[in-house]
C-alpha cells in the first residue's frame, strides 16, 4: 500500500508538470485540443492525489506502523475518527492534504469554470497546477508521506493528546479549506490583469471565491478559539498566539478586500489597492504557513516544527509577490480609476476607512508576531509581545470598524449629507446610548468596554433597522405578514442582506469577546470531601477523586454536584494520563450559558483525597460560537444569490480598460490617425 501512494504521488507531480507546461502553451496558441488535454490532466491529477490521500487514511485505519506518518501519529488505542484525523497532524500529511485540497480546487475549476469563464480559466489553471508542483513536489522529495522506519514497529508513538477532540478534528480542514482556496481568486486576478479581462467580468467570479474561502476560514478561527476554551483548561479563548495571528491575517486582508470589491463594482474606485489586496490575501496564508512550520516563532501549542519545510514556503512567497510586481508594473494601464474619491463623507468614504483599518490591524498584528525576530536581529535580544500589547493596538481600531459598519447601510454614494444620515441613524444611536448606560451600572467600567457595546449595539440595531425597512416596504406593496415579508425582501437581494446577516454576526461576536473580558470571576480552591464552595448562585460540592481507565489512557477525576437554581448537574473535571505524554490533559467542566459559563478544571490533587479546583465564571463566551453560526448562514446565502443578479448596474463611466489603455496611447506614424 505505501508503494500505490508513492506512485500517485509520483504520477500527480507529472500530471501537475504537464499542466503547466502544455497549459501555458495552449493558452499562448489557443489550440482547443491542448487546452482539452490540460483539463483531463487537472482530473487525472485531482485523482492522483485523492489516490494518495485515501492510501494513507488507510494506513492510518489498519495500523501500518511501518509508515513513518502513521507511526508517528497514531497507535492500536486511538479511537477512530482519531486515527482519520490524524493526516494532518504531522508535516508530512499535512502538506499532503494541503496538496490534496488544492488540487480539487483546480479540478473544479478546469472542469466547471472553464466553460463560464473561458477568457481567464485556460490561465488560471497553469497558475494552480503550478502550486501544485510545488507541493506534490515536497510530498515526493522532502517530507514523503508514505517514508517507512527501521524495523518492525507493532504500535505508534499515539496523536499528540491535544488533538484527541471533536472540535479540533473539524478545525484542520476547515482551516485548510479556507486558507488555500485564498489561492484561487489569487490566481483570477493574475490571469485577468495579464490578459487585460475588464474588471466588470471578473471581479463577480473572484468575490464569490474569496466568499466562499472566508466563511471557511472564519469558521476555523471561531472553531480554534473554541478548542482551545475546551481543551487548554486556561479559560480563555484566543491569547493572539503566533499560529492564531497566522490565520487571522489572511482573515483581515481577505475582509478588507471584500469590502474593497464594493468600491470597484459601484465606483470603479483604489484597484490598485483591489487587486493587491487578492493577491496579498493569498502571500499571508505563505507567511501564515511559514510560522507554523519553520520554527522561527517557538512561543506556540500547536506549530508544527518538525522537518523545516518553512523555508520552501518563504521561497514560494517571494517567486509569487516577484510575479506579482512584474505583472503589475506590466499591465499597470489596468488599474486605471474610473472615478475619484468626491468627499469622504460618502460610502465610498466609509469603505475606505473600513479598508485602511482591516489593513492597519493586519500590519500591527504582523509586527508584532515577528517582533520576537526583530527585536533579535536589531537589538540582539529576544522580547515576545503579549496578549496585553495585541488588545490595546487593535481594540481601538476594531470599535472604529464596528462605528463604520453601524453608518455604512444609510450612507449615499458620492455625498450623503450629515444630517439625513443622523435622521436615519437616530434610533440606532439612542438604542446605542441607552445600552452604555446600562452596562455602565453593571460594571462595565473600563472605556473601552461600556462604549464598544454602545457602539456594537448601535450598528447591530441599524442593521436590524435594513432588515426592518425592506420588510415594511414588502408588506405595504404586497399586504404580507411580518415574516413572509421580511423572507421576501431577503430573497429578492441575497447578496446585500446575507451581507448584512454576517455584519449582525461579527457584531456579536464582538460583544461577546467584549463581555468575556467583563465582570470574570476565578477562584481557586483546595478542598476536601464534602466542601462546598458558593459564588454567583453556583453551588459547588465536592465529593472525592476517582480514577477512570480508558484505552490508551488514564484520568483522575474530581466528583462535583453542581447547583444552579432547580437545575442540579454532576460534574467530573479531570485530569489526563497519555502514555509517552509529561504533562496531563485537562477534560475541562463546563456548564454552558446564555450570559455565563460555569468553567471548573481540575489542577492537581495534593493527597488525601482532596482536590485543587480552580472555578471561573466567564460571561458571554457563547455569543462568539453562536455569532459563528449566524455568519455562516448570512455567508450561504449571500453565495446563493445568482451570478449577477446583485451586481451593480451598468454605468456610462465604466469602460473596458484594454480600450481605455489604447486610446491613451500616442498616435502611430502610418497607421492613419489612428492609436496602435
Amino acid at each position: 500500500m505505501p508503494e500505490l501512494g508513492r506512485y500517485a504521488l509520483l504520477l500527480a507531480l507529472l500530471l501537475a508538470v504537464y499542466a503547466v507546461s502544455v497549459g501555458l502553451w495552449a493558452n499562448r496558441t489557443g489550440d482547443p485540443r491542448w487546452r482539452e488535454s490540460v483539463r483531463g490532466a487537472t482530473v487525472a491529477l485531482t485523482l492522483a492525489m485523492t489516490t494518495a490521500v485515501m492510501t494513507l487514511e488507510y494506513l492510518l485505519v489498519t495500523g501500518d506502523y511501518a509508515v513513518q506518518a502513521v507511526y508517528n501519529h497514531s497507535d492500536r488505542a486511538l479511537p477512530l475518527l482519531y486515527k482519520l484525523g490524524a493526516l494532518w497532524g504531522g508535516d508530512s500529511g499535512s502538506v499532503l492534504f494541503w496538496g490534496w485540497i488544492l488540487s480539487l480546487y483546480t479540478g473544479y475549476v478546469a472542469w466547471r469554470g472553464w466553460p463560464r469563464e473561458g477568457r481567464m480559466t485556460p490561465l488560471v489553471v497553469p497558475l494552480l497546477a503550478l502550486l501544485l508542483v510545488f507541493f506534490t513536489g515536497m510530498s515526493n522529495a522532502v517530507v514523503d508521506p508514505f517514508r517507512l522506519v527501521p524495523g518492525h514497529p507493532t504500535n505508534g508513538n499515539g496523536l499528540d493528546p491535544l488533538l484527541q477532540n471533536l472540535v479540533m478534528t473539524i478545525h484542520p480542514p476547515a482551516m485548510y479549506t479556507g486558507l488555500i482556496g485564498m489561492a484561487v481568486p489569487a490566481a483570477y486576478i493574475l490571469a485577468a490583469v495579464w490578459k487585460r479581462v475588464p474588471w466588470r467580468e471578473w471581479v463577480p467570479v473572484v468575490r464569490r471565491w474569496m466568499l466562499f474561502s472566508w466563511m471557511f476560514l472564519s469558521a476555523a478561527l471561531v472553531l480554534g478559539g473554541m478548542w482551545a476554551y475546551m481543551e487548554l483548561g486556561w479559560g480563555g479563548y484566543w491569547e493572539w498566539d503566533p499560529v492564531e495571528n497566522a490565520a487571522l491575517l489572511p482573515w483581515l486582508t481577505a475582509t478588507a478586500f471584500l469590502h474593497a470589491l464594493q468600491l470597484e463594482e459601484k465606483r470603479g474606485m483604489f484597484r490598485w489597492w483591489t487587486a493587491l489586496l487578492g493577491v496579498g490575501t493569498f502571500l499571508l496564508t505563505l507567511i501564515g504557513t511559514y510560522i507554523t512550520r519553520s520554527g522561527v516563532l517557538k512561543n506556540s501549542v500547536h506549530s508544527f516544527t518538525g522537518t523545516g519545510v518553512g523555508p520552501y514556503f518563504v521561497g514560494l512567497f517571494w517567486a509569487v509577490l516577484g510575479l506579482t510586481v512584474i505583472l503589475f508594473w506590466l499591465r499597470r494601464e489596468m488599474f486605471q480609476d474610473r472615478m475619484g474619491l468626491d468627499g469622504s463623507f460618502s460610502k465610498e468614504g466609509v469603505y475606505l476607512f473600513i479598508n485602511v483599518f482591516f489593513s492597519a490591524i493586519a500590519v500591527v498584528v504582523l509586527v508584532g508576531t515577528f517582533y520576537p525576530v526583530i527585536s533579535k536581529a536589531f537589538w540582539g535580544q529576544t522580547i515576545v509581545l503579549n496578549e496585553s500589547f495585541f488588545n490595546a493596538m487593535t481594540a481601538p481600531m476594531f470599535l472604529v470598524l464596528v462605528l463604520l459598519l453601524g453608518m455604512a447601510p444609510v450612507m449615499g454614494w458620492r455625498f450623503a449629507k450629515p444630517a439625513s444620515v443622523m435622521q436615519k441613524l437616530r434610533v440606532p444611536w439612542g438604542i446605542g446610548l441607552v445600552m452604555m448606560v446600562v452596562v455602565y451600572f453593571h460594571g462595565y467600567r473600563a472605556p473601552l468596554h461600556f462604549i464598544g457595546v454602545g457602539l456594537a449595539t448601535f450598528a447591530l440595531a441599524s442593521m436590524v433597522q435594513e432588515f426592518y425597512r425592506a420588510a415594511r416596504i414588502q408588506r405595504l406593496a404586497h399586504h404580507s405578514s411580518w415574516p413572509v415579508a421580511l423572507l421576501t425582501a431577503v430573497k429578492g437581494n441575497r447578496r446585500r442582506y446575507g451581507g448584512y446577516l454576517a455584519h449582525i454576526a461579527f457584531l456579536i461576536i464582538v460583544l461577546g469577546v467584549i463581555g468575556s473580558h467583563t465582570n470574570t470571576l476565578s477562584v481557586t480552591e483546595t478542598l476536601h470531601p464534602g466542601q462546598v464552595v458558593t459564588l454567583r448562585g453556583y453551588t459547588i460540592q465536592y465529593h472525592g477523586l476517582q480514577n477512570v481507565v480508558h484505552p490508551g489512557y488514564e484520568t483522575t477525576e474530581a466528583l462535583l454536584s453542581v447547583a444552579h437554581g432547580s437545575v442540579r448537574q454532576t460534574a467530573t473535571p479531570g485530569l489526563s494520563f497519555f502514555p509517552g505524554s509529561a504533562q496531563p490533559v485537562a477534560g475541562v467542566y463546563i456548564q454552558g450559558g446564555l450570559m455565563r459559563d460555569l468553567y471548573i478544571v481540575l489542577e492537581g490533587s495534593p493527597g488525601q483525597n482532596q482536590a485543587l479546583l480552580q472555578i471561573m465564571i466567564n460571561p458571554m463566551v457563547s455569543w462568539i460560537w453562536i455569532g459563528m453560526y449566524i455568519l455562516l448562514a448570512g455567508t450561504l446565502i449571500a453565495l446563493s444569490a445568482p451570478a449577477g443578479r446583485d451586481a451593480a448596474p451598468v454605468r456610462q463611466w465604466e469602460i473596458e480598460p484594454l480600450e481605455a489603455w489604447r486610446r491613451a496611447q500616442p498616435v502611430a506614424a502610418g497607421e492613419g490617425g489612428k492609436s496602435p
